[in-house]
């Protein structure tokens, strides 16, 4: 996945690059594609990754969780 993104990120970079040579309304419309085209994969790696690491977090806590209730919570 992370080849496919760099290989994404090469062509995207040579098409802005091409973009701009032809003009500022041309770069102006590629820019907006690549927006879509490199935040796609870009969210499909990130966002599992973010929630990985959001559940590891929660994993670690000051009181582990045991099933059974906190004594003296509610008094």
């Amino acid at each position: 996945m992370l080849v496919a993104f760099v290989g994404v990120l090469g062509v995207a970079a040579i098409a802005l690059k091409q973009a701009i040579s032809a003009g500022a309304a041309e770069a102006w419309m590629m820019a907006g594609v690549l927006s879509v085209v490199v935040a796609l994969p870009l969210a499909l790696f990130l966002l599992p990754v973010i929630s990985w690491l959001q559940r590891r977090a929660r994993k670690i806590a000051i009181v582990p969780n045991a099933g059974q209730n906190v004594p003296g919570v509610g008094r």
